[in-house]
């Protein structure tokens, strides 16, 4: 099953839909969980709670 959220990218200011595999939290050994979203010819990041919710929208500069 997927999950689907939205959020407005930070590098482009689209919004967007995001699809989120549900297992994906499963890997988290702790939380947020960061997770790198590709977006057209871009990426930013998202951080997801333990019930694979949003927590933060970052740009890539914040993270790397």
């Amino acid at each position: 099953m997927v999950l689907k959220r939205f959020a407005k990218c930070p590098v482009c200011t689209k919004k967007t839909v995001l699809n989120v595999p549900e297992g994906i939290i499963g890997k988290a050994k702790r939380f947020p969980f960061t997770i790198k979203v590709r977006h057209n010819d871009h990426y930013f990041y998202i951080n997801l709670d333990s019930q694979a919710w949003i927590t933060d929208i970052l740009k890539p500069e914040m993270v790397e």
